[in-house]
């Protein structure tokens, strides 16, 4: 009943008013209480591109244990909010935070939480997504973790964004062979 409700929303998702996705979205709620967690990854993969995808279920899949059901929510559904997914990235895993990493977009309120919580592969996506905004914290974090980690600093140096004054100190910082990298 699941897969076919789903279905049924997907095919017309485009049609259908924020009543009728706040219905399906009820419906839905209902239906994934008693389901394997390969359903609830299917449902995640079928509603993540969805931009109008029901809030509430977006919501709960991607705040699952399971990475399988998370994943694809997590790296593109539209539908989550910075604060949802800083509470993910206070809470959860580092596959967690690996798919949140690949997102299009990632405010800089979120990857402050990242580039603290996250091991070396989540800070190494987050500094070569583009799509990935940065405070100043979380720039002098990523500086601070790049003395000791080469590929980490020459993905911060391939970045636009980074301030002028970390750029230099990332280069003083840097080894030998690496700076002769980064400045060539």
């Amino acid at each position: 009943m699941l897969r076919h409700v789903t279905d049924l929303f997907i095919g017309s998702a485009n049609n259908f008013t924020h009543e009728h996705v706040d219905v399906f979205d009820n419906v839905l709620g209902h239906l994934i209480q008693r389901v394997e967690h390969s359903v609830l990854a299917e449902l995640g993969t079928k509603l993540a591109p969805v931009g109008n995808a029901p809030k509430k279920i977006i919501q709960n899949l991607a705040q699952h244990d399971e990475i399988k059901v998370a994943g694809p929510v997590l790296t593109q559904s539209t539908q989550l909010s910075d604060h949802v997914l800083a509470e993910i990235a206070k809470t959860k895993s580092q596959d967690h935070l690996g798919a949140i990493s690949e997102r299009k977009h990632i405010a800089a309120t979120v990857t402050d939480i990242m580039v603290e919580r996250g091991n070396t592969g989540v800070v190494h996506r987050l500094s070569r997504n583009h799509g990935a905004n940065f405070s100043e914290f979380g720039f002098a974090t990523m500086t601070n973790r790049a003395t000791n980690d080469d590929a980490l600093a020459e993905n911060l140096v391939r970045r636009v964004d980074v301030p002028q004054q970390m750029l230099s100190e990332l280069v003083t910082r840097a080894t030998e062979t690496v700076r002769a990298r980064l400045l060539a």
